[in-house]
């Protein structure tokens, strides 16, 4: 496989595990009634930033925009480590954390799309309380470190990969 096939096959990798990721916790959300808090909800925007700087990558300065895809993963991992020190540390003295809301409320009863993506990008409750939410019997905040890191690692390898162009 050449340097160019491979970096592109390690930024899909990293693309499609940020899709299933973000599935999952949408799934945890709206299935399991799993309700994130604002950690989680500036997680799911690292998320976001790094398959947005993946996909703009595959058209137009790849290096760049792959390596900021990568400080955007490395970004959520601390994120989530944050959040994982919260839920292991400090949980019974952290009582709730700020929340937040990008959007301002509506009535969701609507069924609209800007109802559930603000009711997706609106964080609840404490953050250690969310980071001890168990998702296959691992912590989800456990899973969140290990995903970023991996997204990461893979973009990180594909930047290195890549030719550069002259």
């Amino acid at each position: 496989m050449n340097p160019g096939a491979l970096s592109r096959a390690l930024a899909t990798l990293s693309l499609l595990a940020g899709l299933g990721a973000l599935g999952a916790v949408l799934y945890l959300q709206f299935a399991e009634a799993v309700q994130p808090c604002s950690l989680c909800i500036y997680q799911r925007l690292a998320d976001l930033l790094m398959m947005i700087a993946i996909l703009l990558g595959f058209f137009i300065l790849r290096r760049w925009l792959w390596s900021l895809a990568s400080l955007s993963a490395l970004s959520g991992a601390a994120l989530a480590g944050w959040q994982w020190h919260l839920a292991n540390a400090a949980a019974d003295r952290v009582q709730a954390c700020a929340t937040i809301q990008l959007w301002p409320s509506q009535d969701f009863s609507t069924g609209s799309l800007s109802g559930g993506l603000t009711a997706a990008l609106a964080g609840h409750g404490s953050c250690a309380i969310a980071g001890q939410q168990k998702l296959a019997h691992w912590p989800i905040t456990h899973w969140s470190v290990a995903f970023f890191l991996g997204c990461a690692l893979l973009l990180m390898v594909a930047v290195l990969t890549q030719k550069r162009r002259r």
